[in-house]
Parts: structure tokens; C-alpha cells; sequence
């Protein structure tokens, strides 16, 4: 091959290289970024309450959990809040079972996919019929089917002071939906 054919091939390698290159399709988010919407979750918490001038007791307490989570930064965290009512559980007679208390918490999630984990940090309290407030910490998974809907499992501690003291393992299950 002589030397000019050997340029012009090369100028045209060279040339099909600086030509654009069509986009390939984008993979599908699953995160949550701008957007909000309720969670309705299910929650088991097995409480250890002291109160001055009364043993402690371990009480079982099951409740629905109401939130509406949204993300106020466009990174796709979330900051939920949300109100408590006792579905059962609490043999003692002084206790009311309906409304049981608020949280609000930041829930920051590890990755953009269908499966993800996150961990939750937040406060709340305790309204009837003593109350107490405190932190809470949590971990857990959630599964998107779509950007709109998905399920959720984690596992939290809790502790609480005020009128009683309160300390709470529990985990909640649920599920939530979205929108922009």
C-alpha cells in the first residue's frame, strides 16, 4: 500500500471517531429524587417503661404508622414525618390505645436500584397518656417496583424521657407510594 492511501485510511479512521455516537438507552431510576407522597407501615415494638414510684414493665406494642415523606434537598433522601396509633398490646389500664405519638426522621438511602438499604435518624414522642420524647435510630431495606410504589422493612431503637422513661426495640413494615 502506498504512502498516501496509507494517510488517507488513517484520516478516515480518525475521522469515523470524531463522529457522535448515538446515545445508549438510560437505565431506569428507582430513587426518589423530588418527589413525596404517604407510607402506611405496621410496627411491633417491645417497650421497657419506668416510672418513678412504679416497677418497670416490658410491654408489647403494636401500631399503625401514617407518614408523609418528601425530599427537601433533590437528592432523593427523605424526610418523613408521621403520627402513631396503638392497635393493641399495653395491659395497662391507665394507657390510651388510639393515638400514641409523632416521629419525624431523615431516612437517607444507599443506592438508585429496585433493592436498597438505608438508615433512619429522627426524634419522637410519646403523647398519651404520659409524655416522653427522644431519639430514634433505624436500619433497614426497601424494594421499589416503579419510581411511584414501593415496600419497605426496617429495624429501630428508640428511647424516651419525660413523664416515663422508654426504651424501644421494634421493626416496621410497610409500604409507600410517590409522586413528583
Amino acid at each position: 500500500m502506498s504512502p498516501a492511501k496509507l494517510v488517507a485510511a488513517a484520516l478516515a479512521l480518525a475521522g469515523t471517531l470524531l463522529l457522535p455516537v448515538p446515545a445508549a438507552a438510560l437505565e431506569q431510576r428507582f430513587d426518589h429524587r423530588e418527589q413525596q407522597g404517604p407510607l402506611l407501615g405496621f410496627s411491633y415494638d417491645r417497650d421497657t417503661v419506668a416510672i418513678s414510684g412504679r416497677t418497670t414493665r416490658n410491654l408489647d406494642r403494636p401500631a399503625l404508622r401514617l407518614g408523609w415523606g418528601f425530599d427537601p434537598t433533590g437528592e432523593g433522601n427523605e424526610i418523613i414525618v408521621g403520627a402513631i396509633a396503638r392497635l393493641g398490646g399495653y395491659d395497662d389500664p391507665t394507657r390510651e390505645r388510639y393515638l400514641a405519638g409523632v416521629d419525624a426522621r431523615y431516612r437517607g438511602y444507599f443506592g438508585t436500584e429496585e433493592l436498597k438499604t438505608f438508615f433512619e435518624v429522627g426524634l419522637w414522642s410519646e403523647l398519651r397518656s404520659r409524655f416522653a420524647i427522644g431519639p430514634l435510630v433505624g436500619l433497614g431495606v426497601a424494594w421499589d417496583f416503579s419510581r411511584e410504589f414501593g415496600v419497605y422493612a426496617s429495624v429501630q431503637f428508640s428511647t424516651g424521657l419525660g413523664e416515663e422513661r422508654i426504651a424501644s426495640v421494634g421493626g416496621t413494615t410497610g409500604i409507600q407510594v410517590r409522586w413528583e
